[in-house]
């Protein structure tokens, strides 16, 4: 689950014992932010069995989030803050006729399967297009570098080593997720190093993949054609081959979108590595 930095934060929650919501009295909800810290505690409110609670602000990162029924239930959940999406729900609305039924296609399903759509395009290609936030730890190896394994690196958030919190006075960080201190660094030392990375703003080629990858998610059940099918012979006659995820190069099965995505790899990194990470 997403939210848009810059905004509050609207958590809902049902408590389920297997597929049947659970009737509890009083719920209490407390957010912590990657680090453990707490940011938020307070009551939740319900409407019949869901239970929401409206968290300030929060800056870009992941945050957990603990519902405590009292001795009845907890449950963890979790969301993210980000800088931005890959598209705004009126652009994917707006880009099929059929995804303004907002019966057939609610807001919760697009805004999920957006999601789903902007983490394959960062499985694929090894980078964001949307700015996001991320942590990680990495081991020194006695030079003044650490190698993050993330692409497009916009800032340094924070680093805490073996003496606790780092000062960043000195710190650097490229775009290709390469972090720099003033210097040399003990080898076997472990950093964890939280960062912002990705795009400011998608580019529009990799936008408009995006809506169309959405559309293919949203409506598949539209084609008719077998979810195992490589081939299939039109009624009116002629013999197709489809383009098969996994298969001859390709990652989603529409070609445009592939193709687009194949232009934001890092090819000499992939050829090399066969991965970005």
């Amino acid at each position: 689950m997403r939210f848009l930095s810059g905004r509050a934060v609207n958590l809902s929650h049902v408590f389920l014992d297997d597929e049947t919501p659970m009737v509890v009295s009083a719920v209490t909800v407390t957010v912590k932010d990657a680090t453990g810290a707490t940011v938020y505690t307070g009551s939740a409110t319900s409407s019949g069995t869901t239970w929401s609670v409206t968290v300030p602000v929060q800056p870009q990162g992941v945050y957990t989030a603990s519902w405590v029924a009292g001795t009845t239930a907890t449950d963890t959940t979790s969301f993210e803050v980000v800088g931005g999406f890959l598209f705004t729900i009126p652009e994917a609305r707006g880009s099929d006729v059929d995804l303004t039924d907002t019966a057939r296609f609610t807001t919760a399903d697009v805004k999920y399967y957006r999601g789903v759509v902007e983490d394959e395009f960062e499985r694929i290609t090894g980078r964001s297009f949307v700015s996001r936030t991320a942590r990680v730890e990495v081991e020194a190896d006695d030079s003044s570098t650490l190698l993050l394994g993330y692409f497009d690196v916009t800032a340094l958030v924070a680093i805490t080593g073996p003496l606790g919190v780092v000062d960043l006075t000195g710190w650097s960080v490229d775009r290709m997720g390469m972090v720099r201190s003033p210097a040399e660094l003990v080898d076997g030392d472990r950093y964890t190093v939280t960062f912002t990375y990705g795009h400011d703003q998608a580019p529009e080629d990799v936008k408009r993949a995006g809506l169309l990858r959405l559309r293919s998610l949203l409506t598949a059940e539209r084609s008719g054609i077998p979810d195992r099918a490589t081939a299939f012979v039109a009624a009116e006659g002629g013999n197709f081959t489809l383009a098969t995820p996994g298969r001859n190069g390709y990652e989603t099965g529409i070609p445009e979108v592939d193709a687009t995505l194949k232009r934001y790899k890092f090819s000499v990194l992939y050829d090399v590595f066969g991965t970005a990470r």
